[in-house]
């Protein structure tokens, strides 16, 4: 310990003497450590980071899925849930919810300004499944969790705080929701939530086994834990088993369909497990290179430090003793690194919770503790003996009597160390490359996802949610009139040029859809009938959002409940369906509420989920023959969209002062969320890209510029013998181009390997595609060649007899 003692005390002395080399050092450690260890915290959190339930490993999601329609993951018929949960023997418990909005309206002390809610309706057993118990008061019992007797409500930790300022006593005291009284029995854990992100609250489910408007629809999500000595294989085949049994009971539903059983962490993580394991595998990229450019640093300054070396081996220290003497300088520079690394990963963490929230799922929990201080202390500790151990066992290896006799001429510095600073800048240019290759696929593929056309027009358009499940505007025929008297009022507004609603904004999700038929051909089976949208629109919806009317008309005012059924449908159902013949006029059978409706207008498609998302089949009915809940207002405006919001909402209170309004923002703004995730892993990359393509080119500049310096008293004799300039600019230009085509080289092969990984992250962009390939080896050529350049003119612009004077 007194030996490491005393190497630490002079390794900081002679460190202290070359501030900006240490600053250089530490600077580049700094941003290799900082950004590596801001990248784990996130992994760890979303990826590493158990589920926050009991024994997560057990819990499984059910899905159900319907081969014969290519379809894998849907909703489930809340009759198949209770006779799954009746008859599975290899899975301990399960439980079903829902996700719903409603309106608060009132509190334990009177009226409430409405708010609109996220909501899920669970059975009462989701919270013993989970493993979960309610922070103040308790959960449901399976009493409250019966058709009728459901008026109980658990509160969202966060909104017992915003609404309800903590109320130590909530439990017990009464709310309303909608029109409705309902009883707080409790509040659930800060962060509890189920697969959705920010629900407020939580009511029971309430099935009715025997309710054919319940048991026949596909609406509930299941999750279940299996027993302690089961396996998803096991409990895979008993469903299935269990499913023959449905299909024979209940031929109607169940033909065709199967229960679809998938991991909860898988169901939870979503798709960024890939995207983030790559921005880790970059980012560990960049800290080598940072390693790599202090190794070479490190190698410039122990080819100055031969005769100390050389000194101290003179009089007795031993190899392994110089060793550990140079290492301890490579300690204190990785410590500072390490120390500036977990100020920038502290900063970075906030960065990228602010930047990627709404894209990957539980990012919030990202945060700086233990497992972040311990991870960045290791990969310290671990780029310290990295970067430091090549040169200091290069340093410590010096020959005696030629360091102790040379007088410092600085005419050759020994082959070995040469072949080494070369080939760490062979190595740094070798991940530039693969790093700018990553990042230049992903911008290419989010150009192509910016230049994909979402088929409407999202600019000046103002959304807002109509909720009006409960209340005054609960009947369907008041519905109606409401909403459409809301649309006539706002259209009139200053700076509106029209208003309209639509049950389902594009790029938010699939949402309602039902099975359906062409009247008049042969009706296949239930289970092979295909699946279209359904989207409840008013008469100015498809001008107001600038989606083409290809043919037939849109809907008008004439188109009441009392007027026969019209629908309109997009160009993927009439290229499925109608490839050779005329739609309008024709008619379909819509299964959800069994009517028969006739297509008067093909409208073009628009993206009801993803950007890169596939089409769907779309029917749109008039508003006012289906008059549902939940409506969103659009507004296209003249000016800025958010200036109409308040004239919006006053137009909304003033019909109905209990009618709650939520999510005011722009359409630009839900395209951007559609984009969130793919922009998220753009920009790190790119960033992570932009650091490298900097150190590689310092690398270079670095590498010939020390070489030109150590090499003066050669370029000297060289320029005597009459070799001219040109003849310098070619010997340091040329050394630098080899350097950088061995990277390049390398660093393509490597990324013809790797970017394979990265094929689920690009859209409409191949994984090695040769123009990006290209580009980067040209650019980082055109980098090598300036930074060799730039040395080269100081070998080109020596006087002989000066060089040949160098020491």
């Amino acid at each position: 310990m007194h030996l490491i003692a005393q190497d630490l005390r002079y390794g900081a002395r002679l460190l202290r003497k070359a501030p900006g080399f240490c600053a250089l050092a530490m600077i580049a450690l700094g941003l290799g450590i900082g950004a590596t260890s801001a990248i784990f915290s996130v992994v760890y959190a979303v990826l590493l980071r158990p589920l926050p339930f009991r024994a997560p490993e057990r819990l499984l999601v059910l899905w159900e899925k319907n081969p014969a329609q290519n379809r894998y993951k849907l909703f489930v018929a809340p009759v198949n849930f209770l006779e799954w949960r009746k008859q599975s023997r290899e899975l301990e418990s399960m439980a079903a919810f829902q996700d719903v909005r409603i309106t608060l309206t009132g509190g334990p002390n009177g009226h409430f300004e409405p708010e609109e809610l996220r909501c899920q309706r669970v059975t009462a057993g989701m919270f013993p499944v989970l493993g979960v118990e309610a922070a103040v008061g308790r959960t449901f019992v399976p009493e409250e969790d019966q058709p009728g007797r459901t008026n109980f409500v658990l509160l969202s930790h966060s909104l017992w705080q915003r609404r309800f300022a903590g109320d130590a006593a909530i439990a017990g005291k009464a709310i309303r929701l909608r029109d409705q009284t309902y009883t707080v029995v409790g509040v659930l854990p800060a962060g509890f939530s189920v697969m959705t992100n920010d629900v407020d609250l939580w009511i029971p489910l309430g099935l009715a086994a025997n309710d054919p408007r319940v048991s026949n629809n596909r609406f509930l999500r299941v999750i279940a834990r299996l027993r302690e000595r089961s396996s998803e294989a096991r409990a895979r085949a008993e469903l299935e088993t269990v499913g023959d049994r449905l299909e024979q009971a209940y031929p109607a539903l169940d033909r065709g369909w199967r229960a679809s059983l998938f991991r909860m962490e898988d169901e939870v993580i979503g798709n960024v497990r890939q995207p983030l394991w790559v921005l880790l595998g970059a980012v560990g990229f960049l800290l080598v290179m940072s390693c790599v450019n202090v190794a070479n640093l490190l190698l410039a300054r122990g080819t100055g430090r031969r005769k100390e070396v050389a000194v101290r081996t003179a009089l007795g220290a031993g190899r392994g003793r110089i060793v550990a003497q140079l290492l301890s300088e490579s300690m204190i520079l990785a410590l500072g690194g390490g120390v500036l690394g977990i100020v920038l990963a502290a900063g970075g963490i906030r960065l990228l919770a602010r930047l990627g929230q709404a894209s990957i799922p539980r990012l919030a929990e990202t945060r700086i503790d233990a497992n972040l201080f311990f991870f960045s202390l290791a990969i310290t500790l671990a780029t310290g003996i990295f970067f430091g151990l090549a040169p200091a066992w290069q340093s410590s290896g010096a020959n005696l009597q030629e360091a102790l006799t040379e007088g410092g001429r600085g005419g050759t510095t020994g082959r070995t160390g040469r072949v080494l600073r070369n080939s760490l800048v062979v190595i740094e240019v070798a991940l530039a490359v693969l790093l700018l290759i990553g990042a230049g696929l992903l911008m290419r593929s989010f150009g192509r996802l910016r230049s994909v056309n979402p088929g409407f027009q999202p600019a000046g358009l103002l959304t807002a949610r109509i909720p009006m499940a409960g209340g005054r505007n609960a009947a369907p025929e008041r519905r109606a009139v409401f909403f459409q008297e809301l649309v006539d009022r706002v259209s009139t507004l200053p700076g509106v040029e029209s208003a309209t609603g639509v049950n389902g904004l594009p790029l938010t999700g699939l949402g309602v859809g039902s099975t359906f038929a062409v009247d008049g051909r042969p009706t296949p089976p239930s289970e092979r009938r295909p699946m279209s949208l359904l989207r409840s629109v008013t008469p100015a919806y498809f001008r107001t959002m600038g989606i083409p009317l290809v043919a037939g008309r849109v809907f008008t005012n004439a188109d009441v409940k009392s007027a026969p059924p019209a629908i309109i449908v997009n160009q993927t159902m009439v290229r499925r369906f109608f490839p050779d013949s005329n739609p309008i006029g024709a008619r379909l059978v819509v299964d959800t509420d069994n009517r028969t409706a006739e297509i008067v207008g093909v409208a073009g498609d628009v993206k009801p989920d993803k950007v890169e998302g596939e089409d769907w089949p779309t029917i749109y009915d008039p508003y006012a023959q289906a008059p549902v809940a939940g409506m969103t207002l659009v507004v296209r405006t003249a000016r800025a969209p958010m200036s109409a919001a308040s004239a919006v909402e006053r137009e909304v209170h003033g019909l109905d002062p209990d009618q709650a309004v939520a999510s005011i923002r722009p359409m630009t703004d839900l395209v951007d969320e559609a984009l969130e995730g793919a922009r998220f892993n753009t920009l790190l990359l790119a960033v992570f890209a932009a650091i490298a393509f900097t150190l590689a080119a310092v690398g270079i500049y670095g590498v010939i510029s020390y070489d030109v310096t150590q090499r003066i008293h050669e370029l000297g004799i060289r320029l005597a013998l009459g070799a001219q300039p040109a003849d310098v600019f070619r010997l340091v230009v040329g050394q630098g181009a080899a350097l950088a085509g061995a990277g390049i080289a390398a660093g393509l092969t490597a990324a013809f390997a790797l970017t394979r990984l990265m094929s689920s992250m690009l859209f409409g962009v191949a994984a090695t595609d040769f123009n990006t390939f290209a580009g980067i080896a040209v650019l980082l050529g055109a980098v090598a060649l300036v930074a060799s350049y730039l040395p080269s003119r100081r070998g080109m612009a020596l006087d002989p007899v000066t060089a040949l004077r160098h020491e």
